[in-house]
């Protein structure tokens, strides 16, 4: 009987030895290792399917360094997006990415920030147009209704066939910004850049834009309520008030400029001076001609040359300003100043019509 029993024990203690060992063995999983460099969370928002998706994960500083040539680089959130700006804050790259239900609001929260900044009333009026349209209510139709929206504040764009159902590129080459503006499915991609000289930057740009998509999880949210009040409007309100310039005079050195052989006169100097010049950029002039007998409309525009810290001025001839133009006795030149500051910001003077061109009689 003791033997029996002493068999029994030493049976019951080899099933649980051989449990343990199976225990203890490593468990084989087909799952791929996830990249240290590209951690997408997996927190659950009010228990959906979607995983919480923080955007600055979907790029690295590596790559960021090749497309920027320099470093040090700073990344942040920032509205849902992320950012990422080099060390004197002149070069910069943002994106941002939303699916589903929250792709519209989106779109439509972007829309009234394109014209944070603007005092024109046209531009808001046009913004409400926009919004309040029964037939924008779909990422399609509001992308491209505000494109006449992005004219107005002198881009221009493209349609870009090769990504996404519906992308485009949207351009201000004298303010050196671009923005590639991206539908695909149910989901609203921008990404966008400062500083750069668009011929460079375009081709990377493309290029990260396919790497963040191919990045994201199947079904994702971005944990960012769209405020009434936009980010820009907030800041230009509070912290970043001190550091918007101020056209303080704009003045001409001649009312009267004249073309035709062996005239004088020909030229007149326009100068302007500016306070709170410290976030300055650069300044241009936009002009155009007018006359009874002018089709052309087309704006013109140049950059002026700095004088000192808070003055800058440009040359405006009869004889070589006005190529594209047709010469006509009392045209007159329609103009404004703009300036950009804090590397991706516009400040527009009111517009003038005092200078006239003439036709030199000898």
């Amino acid at each position: 009987m003791k033997y029996k029993k002493f068999v029994l024990i030493i049976f019951f203690l080899s099933i649980i030895a051989s449990g343990c060992k199976g225990n203890n063995e490593p468990v084989d999983s087909d799952t791929p290792a996830v990249s240290e460099t590209f951690i997408l969370p997996t927190a659950q928002i009010n228990n959906s399917d979607k995983s919480f998706l923080a955007p600055c994960n979907l790029i690295s500083l590596a790559e960021m360094e090749t497309i920027f040539q320099e470093s040090p680089l700073f990344i942040t959130e920032e509205n849902g997006g992320c950012v990422v700006r080099n060390q004197w804050d002149t070069r910069s790259i943002w994106f941002s990415i939303f699916q589903g239900e929250q792709a519209l609001p989106a779109m439509q929260w972007h829309t009234k920030n394109l014209i944070a900044g603007w005092t024109e009333q046209r531009f808001n009026t046009l913004v409400e147009e926009i919004l309040s349209n029964e037939s924008n209510q779909s990422l399609e139709a509001l992308q491209e209704s505000r494109l006449v929206l992005y004219e107005e504040l002198e881009y221009r764009w493209e349609r870009y066939f090769t990504f996404g159902d519906f992308a485009y590129w949207i351009l201000n080459p004298r303010a050196f910004l671009g923005v590639f503006d991206v539908i695909e499915g149910d989901m609203y991609f921008q990404i966008g850049y400062s500083g750069f000289l668009a011929a460079q930057i375009q081709s990377p740009i493309e290029d990260l834009s396919k790497k963040i998509l191919e990045r994201l999880p199947d079904q994702f949210f971005v944990d960012f309520d769209f405020p009434e009040e936009t980010n820009e409007e907030a800041t230009t309100n509070d912290e970043l008030q001190s550091n918007i310039p101020e056209i303080i005079d704009i003045t001409r050195s001649s009312q009267e400029i004249y073309f035709g052989d062996l005239c004088a006169g020909e030229t007149t100097t326009i100068r302007v001076q500016i306070g709170n010049y410290d976030a300055i950029d650069n300044v241009y002039l936009v002009y155009r001609l007018l006359s009874s007998e002018e089709s052309n409309d087309n704006w013109q525009t140049i950059f002026m040359n700095q004088l000192t810290p808070d003055t800058w001025e440009i040359v405006i001839s009869a004889e070589s300003s006005f190529l594209t133009y047709q010469l006509v006795n009392a045209s007159q030149v329609e103009y404004s100043v703009a300036i950009i500051y804090g590397v991706n910001n516009v400040l527009r003077s009111t517009s003038f019509r005092d200078i006239t061109v003439l036709q030199c009689r000898q």
